[in-house]
């Protein structure tokens, strides 16, 4: 347990679909969370925003289905903004064959300028247990950048650090004000990384401390979702502690969210939990 235990903390990335979820991860840590809608095709998750709304703690990406038309999801989207307290969008490159970078996309990124809404984009490996396209090209960071770099009003996290691409993605990261990165996901069982901590932790401090300023770049996330293997909470506290100092512990539990997520910082201060 690290010394910013009783801090404010928003876990960035989670998989709270449901309140069997949700009663699990309340009960064993505190603060803010931000949940992933997942597509029905990847994992079924029908009570995804009636948990979200459900809990004023929760938060709410919804997904982009890039096997299905684009416009009308935003469509849907758009007069549920407020009541479902959406803060982003979320897009499972890899598991869905695509780049950020792609035409069909440009929608997603207008609409979410229109809106100040941020996007959080998957990369790198998969889950271990979800069926996937295997688009490892398409889900490279160097893709995001490009992006980042035509929509500078859009925030954009570069979700699980590109796995296994880490130095690669946080000298991306470094380059664009509007880029944000996490280590989510990172301690699936069965994975390398949740069989040798230690191993994994040392190998995102190299990548991380291989750029300057990144103590205000990455966000604590865990992609907490115990049906596919990611129960993980402590390990995430554990890799904080010994990758950054405790004077930048309250960036990386708490600013830097409300920093990379302005939707998120809106809905908190209007409801005085800021």
């Amino acid at each position: 347990m690290n010394a910013y235990q009783n801090g404010k903390k928003i876990d960035c990335h989670t998989h709270i679909y449901n309140e069997q979820i949700r009663a699990e991860y309340f009960a064993r840590t505190k603060g803010y969370a931000i949940v992933m809608q997942l597509p029905g095709r990847i994992l079924p998750n029908p009570d995804c925003i009636q948990t979200v709304v459900s809990d004023p703690h929760l938060f709410l990406c919804p997904c982009i289905d890039l096997k299905q038309p684009i416009p009308p999801q935003l469509t849907e989207i758009e007069p549920n903004l407020e009541k479902h307290k959406v803060v982003g969008l979320k897009i499972y490159l890899t598991y869905q064959k695509g780049r950020a970078n792609d035409a069909a996309l440009l929608p997603v990124y207008e609409f979410a300028q229109k809106h100040g809404l941020s996007v959080t984009f998957h990369t790198g490996l998969c889950s271990l247990v979800l069926p996937s396209d295997e688009d490892m090209e398409g889900s490279s960071a160097r893709y995001i950048g490009e992006v980042a770099e035509k929509f500078p009003d859009v925030n954009f996290v570069i979700a699980h650090m590109d796995d296994p691409r880490f130095l690669e993605c946080i000298r991306i990261v470094s380059q664009h004000e509007n880029l944000f990165t996490d280590f989510s996901g990172a301690y699936e069982t069965g994975t390398k990384e949740g069989g040798d901590v230690a191993g994994a932790i040392a190998t995102f401090a190299a990548a991380i401390h291989s750029q300057p300023g990144m103590a205000r770049k990455i966000l604590y996330g865990t992609d907490f979702c115990p049906p596919i293997n990611l129960a993980q909470l402590e390990e995430y506290d554990r890799s904080i502690d010994e990758i950054f100092p405790e004077k930048d512990f309250d960036d990386i539990y708490y600013k830097n969210c409300l920093r990379a997520f302005p939707r998120l910082k809106k809905f908190l201060k209007e409801s005085d939990l800021l």
